[in-house]
């Protein structure tokens, strides 16, 4: 089997025929012809049914163009990389990243990156279960790196799961709770959260309120970032849920952990979530890969979370 057979089986198949498959590929009809039969005597099987409407294929044709398309995406996604490596190619990584882990290892994923493929820029936006999954599916983002719980199945994207991370409760630095809570004083607080009403955060504190037979906090606020979550949880009485990503960090002068028995638990998967029915272009799988590996890299050198 040779390519330009196997491109002119895929002509064919596209576009109905013969007459129409050889115009595209700017050859004769008695070229393409004898490269159809030339692929037909290499496998040994019929692979077109030719009549007055057309030519279509058999089920060994079909076959034969499925596992063909799979080698031409393989060329296309070849040839894309080596231009791309070179530095002939512009373009563009959309992608979404926790907030929380992105502070971790952005910038070194970036230098890597940017040392790769000088000439494509890079856009990133905060990465929420809700949000991120809807930008995966209709391709606003070529892949999001978030906190799995409250991902559901869909046809069209494939969840990663990469690693488990601990939570805990995160309240503002002199919370009147103190440092340790009992699950009836922290759900008896007003709670701010990044999702309010579903997925994400607020799948964390439904799971937990239902694992011990309680009720939801009455009032949930919500925070479209990171940043502003912490803002408000710092300043007031609120509390939320923060990943043990950095510890250090929400020990902090302005917010600290408040132990709760009932949370200990806690523990989610971060992974990456990107469509199924297309391949990332090599820049954004580079990128893909170079975050996962500081991820993992990060949370194996992670003192264990009491």
């Amino acid at each position: 089997m040779k390519l330009h057979q196997l491109r002119a089986l895929d002509a064919v198949a596209r576009l109905g025929g013969i007459r129409a498959a050889a115009r595209e590929m700017h050859l004769s009809q008695p070229a393409l012809t004898k490269a159809l039969r030339e692929l037909e005597g290499s496998t040994g099987l019929k692979l077109l049914d030719r009549g007055n409407a057309g030519a279509i294929l058999t089920e060994a044709g079909s076959r034969l163009l499925l596992r063909s398309r799979v080698v031409f995406r393989e060329l296309e996604y070849a040839e894309m990389e080596m231009r791309q490596m070179a530095g002939q190619e512009r373009g563009r990584v959309s992608v979404a990243l926790s907030p929380v882990l992105g502070q971790l290892i952005l910038s070194k994923a970036y230098r890597t990156f940017n040392r790769q493929f000088p000439n494509i820029s890079l856009r990133v936006e905060p990465a929420f279960t809700r949000t991120s999954l809807a930008a995966v599916a209709d391709g606003r983002v070529d892949f999001a790196v978030v906190l799995l719980q409250g991902v559901h199945a869909a046809a069209n994207v494939v969840v990663e799961p990469w690693f488990d991370v601990a939570h805990r409760v995160l309240g503002r630095a002199g919370h009147p709770l103190g440092q340790r809570a009992t699950l009836d004083q922290v759900l008896s607080q007003d709670w701010a959260l990044t999702n309010a009403t579903a997925g994400g955060q607020f799948d964390l504190l439904a799971k937990l309120c239902a694992d011990n037979g309680h009720a939801l906090p009455e009032v949930i606020h919500e925070a479209a970032s990171t940043t502003l979550l912490v803002a408000l949880v710092s300043g007031t009485e609120l509390l939320t849920f923060a990943p043990m990503l950095n510890a250090a960090t929400l020990n902090s002068g302005e917010t600290q952990i408040i132990e709760c028995e009932e949370v200990r638990g806690l523990t989610r998967k971060f992974g990456l979530l990107r469509r199924a029915d297309s391949y990332l272009s090599p820049a954004a799988n580079a990128l893909k890969d170079e975050i996962m590996r500081l991820s993992l890299d990060h949370v194996s050198r992670m003192p264990p979370v009491p």
